[in-house]
């Protein structure tokens, strides 16, 4: 695969080589972590993806000047600057389409670009989320003050070329940060929100939620998820960090009970209309951090067969695995995308006496460094 930008943007270093050498790596470096950890657990081979481009369903563009020109792209690593792309080769073609065109009124348009260093000017990015299976798009303008020249001609336009697009959102953020949307999002067209299908469920999501960056993989970690969990149809299921609901929604139909907890009100409530869409009766959601949620269940003596863990890059607390430890589940899935908290994290599961004597694969970033990682913990002697 060329791309003409890939130097200079990093989004994907793993691009000049060839895949099944990019899985070998990923697995060696997953090897090397767990033996510098002193870690005795078998790596399995990475389950690898069929397809390595225009899989992102999330994307972030960014836009600056160039030549007098409104220019759209990623930004370099480690940087906030953005290097013109017209065709990243990780897009779904219908989002190159839709970034290129917006691109194109916003310059024909005149819309000010948001200046970091001066903090003046209006747009500062485009959110686009892509649901894979159903073809609906969600975007958002996130802009530096609510004020939108133009806005109205822009929406009118890209729905009128593409039907695919459902909703359109303007998100205000005000302040110098790196972080894309601090606050909700209002709608401009649409409901505000997109459905995709997943493991044969359908899925309400917004622009903050949470969804696996890669369709099919996710479908494959779930199923892998499944099948090492071996449910009877009588556990009690507890799922932390749930999110919209898509892995505790994905098992209700091989056990007796699914609970989710998410810190994340909007998240629960969609995990609650999810359920209801596909009625899934045996699901009930909770609104509540996770680590408090354990601590509320180890004090009230609550028990549960099974604990679902898929926490941020960052892992999980010491006080949740203390907790979770302390109401003796029969066995606890801890899946990360983040290598090395999930090694920090099981350490302290180990000391705690449950056990796993090996660790799986599942390639959701394709032509990067990252992997998604899942364990099968069970309680030893049990």
């Amino acid at each position: 695969m060329k791309c003409n930008v890939s130097k200079l943007c990093g989004g994907c270093p793993y691009l000049a080589l060839p895949y099944e050498t990019q899985l070998r790596l990923k697995q060696k470096q997953v090897e090397e972590l767990l033996k510098a950890n002193h870690l005795k657990m078998k790596v399995n081979s990475v389950i690898g993806a069929k397809k390595i481009q225009e899989y992102r369903n999330k994307v972030i563009v960014g836009f600056a000047k160039h030549k007098g020109k409104i220019v759209s792209g990623l930004y370099a690593a480690h940087s906030h600057r953005v290097i013109a792309t017209r065709h990243c080769l990780m897009h779904p073609e219908l989002i190159n389409r839709i970034i290129q065109r917006i691109t194109e009124y916003l310059d024909s348009m005149k819309i000010e670009l948001y200046n970091e260093r001066t903090g003046t000017g209006l747009l500062r990015h485009v959110v686009i989320r892509y649901a894979q299976n159903t073809k609906e798009v969600l975007i958002v303008f996130v802009t530096a003050k609510s004020q939108f020249p133009s806005r109205r001609n822009l929406v009118n336009l890209l729905v009128k070329e593409f039907p695919e697009i459902k909703t359109i959102l303007q998100s205000v953020n005000a302040r110098q940060t790196s972080v894309v949307m601090e606050n909700e999002a209002f709608i401009l067209y649409g409901e505000g929100v997109i459905t995709d299908e997943l493991c044969g469920l359908d899925f309400t999501m917004t622009a903050n939620s949470f969804y696996q960056i890669h369709h099919d993989q996710c479908e494959r970690l779930y199923q892998l998820a499944k099948k090492k969990l071996h449910l009877s149809g009588r556990e009690k299921v507890l799922d932390t960090y749930c999110g919209i609901g898509t892995i505790g929604l994905t098992l209700a139909d091989q056990c007796k009970r699914v609970t989710g907890v998410e810190i994340n009100e909007d998240s629960i409530a969609l995990a609650k209309e999810n359920a209801r869409q596909n009625h899934i009766r045996n699901a009930e959601f909770v609104a509540m951090d996770s680590t408090k949620f354990m601590m509320e269940a180890k004090h009230f003596h609550h028990s549960f067969d099974v604990l679902i863990l898929d926490p941020p890059r960052a892992g999980t607390t010491k006080t949740f695995i203390e907790s979770a430890c302390s109401l003796h589940p029969q066995k606890i899935l801890y899946i990360s995308c983040d290598p090395k908290t999930l090694v920090r994290d099981l350490k302290t599961f180990f000391q705690l006496g449950y056990q796993s004597r090996s660790l799986d694969l599942v390639d959701m970033f394709p032509n990067t460094e990252h992997v998604e990682t899942i364990v099968l913990l069970q309680k030893l002697n049990s």
